[in-house]
């Protein structure tokens, strides 16, 4: 065995070794020599990106804080103020969050610092104190709601990042950072908004205030109408504020409920109370209730007793059967349809002769080709030297045109070619560049050329927008048609001249395709028209409108008495039905004037239906007043209830107790909590509610209950329902024309100040109706003006009595008496003139009628009204057998019954109906909404509130230590109504407000420029 030392194998040199260590310590050398600058980039890396963690906290933090703040002030209407304005009219709340997270955010970021070493980091937004910096500063923030909204996402764009060592700037980046906070601040203004906005909600516009309303006072009020009628109570007035004011709070209770998934704990605790304060004054001065009475106040619907046989036989009963057929035609609608289309102005703005323009208009653009023969390379730009800012760049571009000939853009399927042209352009294009540094500016530039061969096509769209079925038109772009016109063969001409001349001519077009800078935009142009277009149109109109003045639909005569069934809109729908087969459009139209032609029919056709959707709308305002009461009488065959009626118990979901969220949301729980608890008409001081200012009272409801046939007349309902939807106020012409006539039957001596302000009235409405149809008839007929004054005097003079007068103007009968005396007076009478001229005073008086100068005050017409009642029930009461007037008037009648008789045959009533309009309106001193989800973690306990208490909203923007208005928190705050009608059997005192208080008022609603909250402007109504 060798021994090691003798061993040779494997043995490296020491020389080697030592060559190998002095390479290695070079190495290992320069490695350390470099290790400074290493070591410093890695402490800039980690110093940005723990930078920009804690920029993460802080921007969470903001965001918390900032809900917190938004939620506590929520704006809901910005201030005319410059930093108002930041706000959006539609947005205001979400804006102001917004503001809030920038300041916040900014505030958070600006005493936030890394360092490490001789390296600092901080991540920074700009400093905004003008309302221009803090729009941009607020376009960085975007905010959406997250996890069902229980949190609140908020992205912050361009954050800036910097790192600095000694100083100088080593790093710097702009990224995005994007948090989500457990917060629902957005969900607890939504739901805010959405509970105002069911507070304000009427019975027909959806689930919410009105709609409940109605659920709770129809009980109210049917109960104490039977027991008015039978005399078990002795109750004066039916439907009273005191009722609204319950029925109110319960609603708004449920409001809550179905908004927020809970009521006010409080509100709840207040409204027991309240209905036991109500039963205590309800009954403490009647008898006890027992099972009878309860039967009587509260009997089986349809269960009212038909008209004893004792009383008068029924007259006429064959013809006035409610099973009798009617047929209800178009009629005159259409005629005043057709007056309108005539007329250029109408309300529609829809007229004969924009319809016909429609059937001549084209569309015609520029189609272009573009392509580049020659560019010589654009000049680069560089800075004039260190510290040099871009701070503009302007080009410019000065074309060379020639002509060219060669291909140009084919016309597309269904365009006419009109024109086109090829140009060679070559464009010397210029490039300034603007530099800055400091206070000095300097300039560099450069030049090059461009050339581009362009092809140039005008070409229209036969694009008519009129009413007319759609079908193929020829022919189009030459002469011919019906009347041989021009049809759209001049088109070409008029599309050059808006496409072409008016961009600059064919050069100028050319040079601004080669330059990218043409207006490509379609251009609208119209063919001329024939001169007698209209006159041919017109005489297939007056063909037209005849046919559909015989379109009718049959009605049972019981289903339109007792308004459970809409003529006008059966109508309507049997025009839509037919509507293709009564313009009976060919298959292809021959020319541009036979298609307006067929737009003219079909524009009358659609007028005519638009006028009937407008009755039929006036027929359902008057169908909710009364359908449920003649349902409930049994008053002819009655198929469904009053939409108020039948929609007044619709189930509506309820929220769930809370709202379902995951993390970081979580579940949220919200509370409502309303100052004062229970909305009175009475005033309310800060002591009994935390939310009403010390300073002042405060009304937080005020509630108007109008009883309507306290004093019946003709067709109230129908008045009272158009002042109900923003009509003209006052008696209708026809209603104080039939009154003036039914008082004829009364001693001119027993009511002559009142008869005579009547007719007085009624004699002013008269005038106004005499002048336009001067007016019109002069322009119709071309009759001097005496003439014209002597047409209308005959046609007038055909009835006696202003009555009589206004009942003529009201059914049309005058319209045609003056009609037929102008078409006699003049040189030529034409029958189709006479129609005409008829149509046109018809469509007028119908619009006079509408206005405030064709109506009678109330009080003239009440006064005479109730002398006319008193005396035909005095009559009736001297004329009835002894048996009858014990049975029926049972020494309760008085000398007025409240109500309104239902009369179908004369001699007898079997029932009577009245109806109550109930208006209500207020608003919470404070509302505030509670959730515990977004509240700081550090405080137990602590809430999100979200409060609207009518404050302004002030927040410092810019830093100068004095808060800028930003706009106001309103409150919650409501106004809505409903209607309610009640049906009792016939005789007696009948049902209504007997206290002489038909339009009974409470809080501050007598006061027109008074809200109900601010009672210390207001006189106190208590």
């Amino acid at each position: 065995m060798t021994r090691f030392a003798e061993d040779r194998r494997g043995r490296v040199p020491f020389a080697l070794v030592g060559i190998v260590l002095l390479v290695g310590a070079s190495t290992f050398g320069a490695a350390i020599s470099t290790q400074g600058p290493d070591r410093v980039d890695r402490g800039v890396d980690a110093a940005m990106e723990r930078s920009s963690a804690e920029a993460t906290a802080a921007l969470r933090s903001g965001v918390a804080e900032a809900a917190r703040e938004a939620a506590a002030e929520p704006v809901t209407a910005p201030a005319e103020t410059p930093y108002g304005r930041l706000l959006s009219d539609s947005t205001p709340f979400r804006d102001a969050l917004r503001l809030r997270i920038y300041l916040r955010v900014q505030e958070r970021l600006s005493v936030t610092r890394y360092r490490r070493g001789d390296v600092t980091a901080a991540a920074t937004l700009p400093e905004a104190t003008t309302p221009a910096e803090l729009q941009r500063g607020m376009e960085r923030i975007e905010i959406r709601g997250v996890e069902n909204g229980t949190a609140l996402r908020v992205t912050v764009r361009n954050l800036t990042v910097t790192a600095l060592e000694s100083g100088r700037v080593v790093a710097s980046e702009r990224r995005d950072r994007t948090v989500t906070v457990s917060t629902p601040v957005l969900t607890l203004h939504d739901r805010a908004t959405a509970f105002e906005t069911r507070l304000n909600r009427g019975p027909l516009d959806g689930p919410g205030l009105g709609r409940r309303l109605s659920a709770r006072l129809y009980p109210i009020a049917w109960a104490r109408g039977y027991a008015q009628h039978y005399g078990t109570a002795p109750i004066a007035n039916v439907v009273a504020n005191r009722h609204v004011e319950l029925s109110t709070n319960g609603a708004v209770l449920e409001a809550q409920r179905e908004a927020f998934g809970r009521s006010d704990p409080e509100g709840r605790e207040a409204m027991q109370r309240a209905r036991l304060e109500f039963g205590v004054k309800e009954f403490a001065a009647g008898a006890p209730v027992d099972s009878s009475m309860a039967e009587r106040v509260l009997p089986r619907p349809n269960a009212i007793r038909e008209p004893s046989a004792s009383l008068p036989p029924r007259h006429g009963a064959d013809n006035a059967s409610p099973n009798r057929r009617l047929d209800v035609d178009v009629g005159t609608i259409s005629g005043r349809a057709l007056a309108g289309l005539r007329t250029d102005s109408v309300r529609s703005n829809r007229s004969l002769r924009e319809v016909l323009r429609a059937a001549y208009r084209v569309e015609a653009k520029l189609r272009t080709t573009r392509r580049q023969t020659y560019a010589e390379p654009r000049p680069e730009f560089e800075s004039p030297g260190e510290g040099w800012s871009l701070v503009d760049t302007d080009e410019s571009a000065n074309p060379t045109v020639e002509s060219s000939v060669g291909p140009t853009p084919d016309a597309r399927a269904g365009e006419r070619r009109f024109d086109g042209f090829a140009r060679h352009v070559e464009l010397d294009r210029r490039v300034t560049w603007t530099w800055r540094r400091g206070n000095e500016t300097r300039t560099t530039g450069g030049e090059w050329t461009e050339r581009y061969r362009v092809g140039v096509t005008l070409v229209g769209r036969y694009a008519p927008n009129g009413t007319a079925p759609d079908r193929p038109t020829r022919p189009r772009f030459e002469r011919g048609g019906p009347l041989d016109g021009p049809n759209l063969a001049n088109v070409s001409a008029k599309a050059s001249r808006r496409l072409v001349d008016e961009q600059g001519g064919r050069d100028a077009v050319a040079a601004a395709v080669a330059a990218r800078d043409l207006d490509v935009r379609k251009r609208t142009v119209y063919g001329d028209r024939p001169a007698d277009l209209r006159s041919w149109t017109n005489e297939n109109l007056t063909a037209f409108r005849g046919q559909l003045a015989n379109v009718s639909v049959s009605v049972s005569a019981g289903r339109v008495a007792t308004y459970t069934t809409n003529p006008p809109e059966r109508l309507a729908a049997e025009l839509r039905r037919r509507r293709a087969t009564l313009i009976d459009a060919p298959n292809e139209y021959y020319g541009a004037a036979d298609r307006g032609r067929y737009g003219a029919r079909a524009a009358l056709l659609d007028e005519t239906i638009r006028r009937l959707e407008r009755r039929s709308a006036n027929h359902n305002e008057t169908q909710r007043a009364f359908d449920a009461v003649l349902h409930r009488v049994g008053v002819g065959s009655t198929e469904r209830l009053h939409d108020i009626f039948r929609l007044r118990n619709t189930p509506t979901p309820i929220r769930q107790t809370s709202l379902p969220g995951s993390p970081p949301g979580g579940p949220v729980v919200v509370v409502p909590d309303g100052s004062p608890a229970y909305l009175t008409v009475t005033s309310v001081s800060h002591d009994r509610a935390s939310g009403v200012p010390p300073s002042r009272p405060y009304h937080p409801l005020s509630a108007k209950n109008t009883n309507l046939f306290t004093v019946p007349y003709g067709d109230a309902a129908d008045a009272t329902v158009e002042q109900g939807v923003g009509g003209p106020t006052g008696v209708r012409l026809r209603t104080a024309g039939h009154t003036l006539i039914a008082s004829e039957s009364i001693s001119n001596g027993s009511t002559p100040e009142s008869r005579r302000r009547l007719r007085e009235s009624v004699d002013v409405s008269m005038a106004v109706i005499r002048a336009r149809a001067r007016r019109i008839v002069r322009n119709e007929t071309q009759l001097t003006r005496s003439a014209a004054r002597a047409a209308v005097d005959e046609g007038v003079a055909r009835w006696d009595g202003t009555g009589r007068r206004a009942l003529a103007a009201s059914n049309g009968s005058l319209a045609a008496a003056i009609a037929a005396a102008a078409d006699a007076r003049a040189s030529d009478p034409s029958e189709r003139r006479r129609e005409r001229l008829e149509t046109r005073l018809d469509a007028a008086f119908v619009a006079v009628r509408r206005t405030a100068a064709a109506r009678t005050a109330e009080t003239a017409v009440n006064e005479t009204l109730t002398r006319v009642r008193e005396r035909a029930t005095e009559r009736a009461i001297s004329e009835a057998s002894d048996r009858v007037r014990s049975r029926y008037l049972n020494g309760s009648f008085g000398r007025v019954a409240a109500g309104l008789p239902v009369a179908p045959v004369p001699g007898y009533w079997y029932a009577t109906v009245n109806v109550w309009d109930v208006s209500v309106r207020g608003a919470y001193a404070r509302f505030t909404l509670r959730t515990r989800r977004g509240a700081p973690a550090s405080t137990p306990g602590a809430a999100v509130r979200y409060v609207r208490d009518g404050s302004a909203v002030r927040l410092d923007v810019d830093g100068d230590g004095a808060p800028e208005r930003l706009g106001h928190d309103e409150r919650v705050a409501f106004e809505t109504g409903t209607v309610v009608a009640v049906a009792v059997p016939a005789y007696r005192g009948g049902v209504g407000d007997v206290d002489g208080n038909a339009d009974e008022r409470a809080g501050t609603w007598p006061e027109p420029r008074c809200t109900s909250w601010e009672a210390s402007a207001c006189r106190d109504s208590e």
